[in-house]
């Protein structure tokens, strides 16, 4: 739209409120985005402790195998807990063990599966879900969202959901399979018990001053990302500008401070992150060496009992690292879930209710004292009253910053009145159903949008139902159908990107077909002419002024040449409706239309 003063509401982008940082806030909020998947999370806890276990019995299986290959025995002596000690032959401890390493193949494979299956229904609804709250939220949110902040939160913010999904499934696995480890230890040996359990607490109080770091790093590491994508996703919409007056170094040179911010947040958490396993590492190996020697000291002097607790404790190791490491991660993606759910409430607050009584018709529309204002001690439209009969053509004028955009905005119940009410065929719009009204009230914006598609695909504008025939139509109204019969593949042709392969004129043609589609009873246009040549602007003339009696239209016009065809025009003046009445009188009564006329070499 053109630009008015006091078009934003000062809206701030909220950023992720101080949270409980605890792992039981961190599982719960990531759980969140499961939904009624949870149950699965009990499935991979289930999978992973048998799997642990059997992992767990394979290792003493092997210790027992390698001391009767050693003492040249052909049977294997084990402890079975309450089953006390049992001689089994060598080749069947072999069969078992090897039975057990398929079976936790076959759980590990299963594991992968499901977490798999829940990482991708993560990202995909939490993409949808960010998508569908910006969609429904209201125009006062849409309007003032900062250019590639949604792009960010639909790419790397939902990603990080899923991954923290992920992450929280590759914990429950390690830490029933050392749970298993654990239980399978006490039955050979309860010293090794005691020792692989004394091995994670002392890790666990070790490591935790680092997982608040990487927690706080990875959160001011979010924040500097996301500002970041945003700065440059801005840069990218005004390189044309850039550009032309060559000013790259000095944009770059802008630029370098978002740039280090989020680089060295990245850096110091990477640092935190890298070093974290190289110390667990190191004090898990240095504890191993010091729970050896208390096996020595307890005088645990069979081959096969010490083979078995030095593998189970070897092998708890690794998965009490992989734990550790998860878990470390697990906390780094926290900042990133709890900005994702603030951002989903303020869609959720800000969501536009488009409930209201039905109708099929707007007849005569009116405003009734109606004032609004985006900052409280500001009036950008001050007592508006008028009224619109049904199949005129209104033009609206003004300088810059006099409301006209908003005046528009009010029509298409992208506001509401601070004060007042607009009123169609005398009923309050605000009581009316939204979706209906947008089916009725149909608008054309100053820069013609297009996507890459068809020129039938962009008139029918994500309307999937829309017949040809009806596009078809649409496109004559436009006086576009000749045009587009002559393009090398009808309304089958690409419009390229951004519809860079047709002309300005022909885009801006478009958008009206686009508007005409449901034959709306409101038609809005906000500047049609003002970048196209003397026969495009005829042509959208002649469309406009054939759209009478049976719709009502409205222009938004700096090029007075525009008007010609209006029935009346109403002048704006500081948020204030100055004069409304036909062009003739008008340019009688009214300086600034008056001298309008004359700038333009029209009086």
């Amino acid at each position: 739209m053109s630009t008015d003063a006091g078009g934003s509401e000062g809206q701030v982008v909220p950023t992720a409120p101080e949270a409980d940082h605890s792992l039981r806030a961190t599982v719960r909020l990531t759980t969140s985005f499961l939904g009624n998947r949870r149950w699965k999370l009990g499935l991979v806890a289930l999978l992973a402790a048998v799997g642990g276990l059997a992992e767990a019995l394979v290792l003493v299986i092997i210790a027992r195998l390698a001391f009767a290959l050693a003492s040249d025995s052909g049977t294997v002596v084990i402890t079975a807990g309450p089953l006390g000690r049992l001689s089994v032959g060598f080749s069947t401890m072999v069969a078992v063990a090897a039975a057990l390493v398929l079976l936790r193949g076959l759980l590990q494979v299963v594991v992968a599966l499901v977490s798999s299956s829940m990482w991708t229904a993560v990202l995909a609804e939490v993409r949808e879900q960010m998508l569908r709250g910006y969609l429904g939220a209201s125009w006062a949110l849409q309007s003032d969202e900062r250019s590639g902040r949604l792009q960010e939160l639909v790419s790397t913010f939902a990603w990080a959901a899923a991954s923290s999904v992920s992450l929280l499934t590759m914990s429950l696995v390690s830490f029933f399979s050392l749970l298993a480890f654990a239980l399978t230890a006490l039955a050979v040996s309860p010293l090794a018990a005691g020792l692989v359990a004394g091995v994670g607490i002392l890790m666990a109080l070790f490591l935790r001053p680092i997982r608040t770091r990487v927690r706080r790093g990875a959160g001011r590491s979010a924040e500097a990302g996301l500002a970041l994508a945003t700065d440059i996703n801005e840069l990218a919409d005004g390189m044309l500008e850039v550009r032309v007056f060559d000013v790259e170094e000095q944009v770059l040179e802008r630029a370098r401070a978002g740039i280090h911010v989020a680089s060295e947040s990245v850096r110091q958490v990477q640092v935190i992150q890298q070093v974290g396993p190289v110390l667990y590492q190191t004090v898990a190996l240095l504890l191993i060496v010091v729970c050896v020697a208390a096996i020595e000291a307890a005088h645990i002097s069979k081959l096969g009992a010490i083979g078995g607790v030095v593998l189970v404790m070897v092998r708890s190791l690794s998965y009490a690292q992989t734990l550790q490491n998860t878990y470390q991660q697990f906390h780094a993606t926290a900042p990133s879930l709890e900005l994702i759910r603030a951002e989903l409430e303020r869609f959720r607050v800000a969501a536009v209710d488009r409930s209201g009584a039905p109708f099929d018709h707007i007849g005569e529309l009116a405003f009734d004292h109606v004032a609004f204002s985006y900052e409280p001690a500001v009036e950008t439209l001050v007592d508006m009253s008028f009224r619109v009969a049904p199949g005129e053509i209104i033009g609206i004028v003004g300088p810059s910053g006099a409301g006209k955009s908003t005046l528009v905005q009010l029509l298409l119940r992208l506001r509401e009145p601070a004060e007042g009410r607009v009123l169609a065929d005398g009923r309050d719009v605000s009581e009316l159903s939204l979706t209906d009204w947008y089916r009725r009230v149909s608008f054309v914006p100053q820069d013609a949008w297009l996507f890459a598609g068809t020129v039938a695909e962009n008139i029918a504008f994500f309307r999937d139902k829309v017949p040809r025939e009806t596009i078809e139509r649409a496109a004559r109204q436009a006086n576009l159908h000749d045009e587009i019969m002559a393009m090398p593949q009808g309304y089958d042709t690409s419009v390229g990107e951004r519809g860079g392969q047709i002309s300005g004129g022909q885009r801006q043609r478009l958008c009206i077909a686009r508007a005409l589609v449901e034959e709306p009873d409101i038609l809005v246009l906000d500047e049609p002419t003002s970048a196209l040549d003397v026969r495009s602007e005829a042509l959208i003339r002649t469309t406009v002024a054939e759209l009478a009696p049976r719709t009502t239209v409205f222009i938004i016009a700096h090029r007075m040449s525009t008007l010609e065809i209006c029935d009346r025009i109403m002048v704006l003046f500081e948020g204030r409706l100055e004069g409304f009445d036909e062009p003739g009188r008008l340019a009688s009564t009214n300086r600034f239309y008056r001298e309008a006329l004359e700038l333009s070499g029209m009086r």
